[in-house]
């Protein structure tokens, strides 16, 4: 997943924010679930509110 930091000036203080950037094809909204983890690669994938729960939900999709 990609990681986002902005630096800022505001007033004199030095202001840095880092996100982290949805997973899914195409998507600039900021992940905010972690979906799955490989701890021995070190890989992990992460999205946003609305793709996580399309992925969480895609088995019960088909069944209906």
């Amino acid at each position: 997943m990609p990681q986002i930091t902005i630096r800022t000036d505001i007033d004199g203080c030095e202001e840095t924010v880092s996100e982290y950037i949805c997973d899914w094809p195409d998507c600039p909204n900021v992940a905010v679930h972690v979906v799955g983890v490989v701890a021995a690669l070190r890989i992990r994938a992460a999205m946003c509110a609305e793709h996580a729960a399309r992925f969480a939900n895609r088995g019960n999709e088909s069944s209906s």
